[in-house]
C-alpha cells in the first residue's frame, strides 16, 4: 500500500504536511498505544461542493487485520463527516485488492476504473477503483 507514496516521495513530509491543513481531518486507532490504523478526511475545496470530502490514506497494520479495527474506523470517519455536515464521501484504492472488497464490505459503491491511476512505489501504473458513499439521513 502506497498512501500516496512513490519511490522519490518523503511519506514523512507528506503526512507532516497533511497534519497541517486545518481543513483536514485525521483519524487514528490505537491497540493498546500503538497506533495501528488511520484515515484521513479531506473535504472538497470546490464552491459546489461543500457537502462531499474525499477519504484519504486508509491504512490498517496487518497486524490488526481481520479484528474490526478498519470497519469501526470507517464507522468513525462516517459519524465525523456526518457530524461537519458532509453527506457524500468518496475515494479512491488499487483495483483489484483486498481494500476493494473492504470498501465494498463497508457499504461503498463501486463507480468505476481508471486505467493508470497512480503511480505504484516501484514506479508502475496501477488502475484506480472509484468508491463513493452516501451517509444515511442525506439526500
Amino acid at each position: 500500500m502506497s498512501l500516496g507514496g512513490t519511490r522519490t516521495s518523503n511519506l514523512e513530509e507528506m503526512h507532516r504536511a497533511a497534519l497541517e491543513d486545518e481543513a483536514r481531518i485525521v483519524l487514528v486507532a490505537e491497540v493498546q498505544g500503538e497506533v495501528v490504523a488511520m484515515a484521513h478526511i479531506a473535504p472538497s475545496g470546490a464552491d459546489n461542493a461543500p457537502h462531499r470530502a474525499e477519504v484519504q490514506r486508509v491504512a490498517v497494520a496487518e497486524t490488526a487485520r481481520g479484528g474490526g479495527v478498519g470497519r469501526s474506523l470507517m464507522t468513525a470517519v462516517e459519524a465525523i463527516a456526518a457530524k461537519r455536515g458532509l453527506t457524500l464521501l468518496w475515494l479512491t484504492t488499487h483495483d483489484e485488492t483486498d481494500a476493494c472488497s473492504f470498501y465494498e464490505a463497508v457499504g461503498y459503491a463501486k463507480l468505476g476504473v481508471m486505467p493508470a491511476y497512480s503511480q505504484r512505489p516501484d514506479g508502475t501504473l496501477a488502475p484506480g477503483a472509484f468508491y463513493y458513499k452516501v451517509l444515511t439521513g442525506s439526500s
